[in-house]
């Protein structure tokens, strides 16, 4: 831990990481841990967010939206001497600024186009791997009329760098829980009211000739409409659109079927258990 710091600032920085681990979506954790990050080395701000070697990057906004950071991550942050690095290595880091050419760095289209027009002056940056595709980043950021970070900041960083991955962790998990609800719903929100109607039975364990006897169908028009729904959904089974349906917790499909449909334990249990309960016909 950084020498020198009073015993109340420790404090301050220990609750925050504390309460950023147990946050309960991505803006939440942002605005928690950059409470910390001012206690710890007075940061003027602190970023944190998703890198990832195929896509954008994906910066979340603490205390509303941040055109600096919808800037950064439509085009910009390909131009950030940290993405490059985090691109041409699979290692974790934790640098400042200063260990890249200062002249370089302020000739550089980065500098020109999105650090000095900020106001940024000084950074430290950490990313962590967390798979081969994607790291957690934190920027520690210095804005115009601040001193830059010295060793005394750089250490304290390095010193509380687990504890750092832990909330980091748990970013990429609410970040991929948001993502993988919104996705769903997208999908779903193509698919037309008797589609989802048939959907909303199969992910129940239901089969062609159930929910033609359920929805007083045949059993080929039922067959029709799940050859329309797969594609719509990128799925190609009920087994996959199950597992979509479980990422995006199903959210856009409840109210589908009419109130008096019973949802029996077992066909619950088999939903959760992921595969049983499937079948064709």
């Amino acid at each position: 831990m950084q020498r020198n710091i009073p015993l109340d600032q420790v404090g301050q920085w220990s609750r925050a990481i504390a309460a950023a681990a147990t946050a309960n979506s991505p803006e939440e954790l942002a605005s928690r841990f950059a409470c910390g990050a001012r206690a710890l080395i007075d940061s003027d701000l602190t970023y944190v967010g998703i890198y990832r070697r195929e896509g954008a990057s994906v910066t979340i906004d603490a205390g509303g939206i941040d055109r600096w950071n919808r800037d950064y991550d439509a085009h910009l942050f390909r131009l950030d001497p940290f993405f490059q690095t985090f691109l041409e290595t699979q290692r974790d880091f934790l640098l400042p600024l200063a260990v890249f050419d200062p002249t370089a760095f302020r000739r550089s289209p980065y500098y020109r186009d999105f650090y000095e027009p900020s106001e940024s002056v000084d950074e430290i940056t950490g990313v962590f791997n967390l798979d081969r595709r994607t790291a957690a980043f934190v920027t520690f950021l210095r804005m115009r009329g601040k001193a830059t970070f010295g060793t005394a900041e750089l250490d304290a960083v390095q010193a509380v760098g687990e504890a750092t991955r832990v909330v980091l962790d748990r970013l990429h998990g609410l970040w991929y829980g948001q993502e993988a609800s919104d996705t769903a719903g997208r999908r779903f929100a193509l698919l037309s009211r008797r589609e989802r109607e048939i959907a909303e039975l199969l992910l129940c364990g239901g089969c062609a000739k159930s929910i033609s006897r359920r929805l007083a169908i045949s059993p080929g028009t039922v067959r029709n409409h799940i050859k329309k729904i797969y594609p719509k959904l990128g799925v190609h089974s009920q087994v996959e659109l199950l597992a979509l349906a479980r990422d995006g917790e199903v959210a856009a499909l409840h109210g589908s079927l009419p109130a008096d449909d019973p949802r029996p334990d077992a066909v619950l249990k088999a939903q959760n258990l992921g595969v049983a309960g499937m079948h064709d016909e």
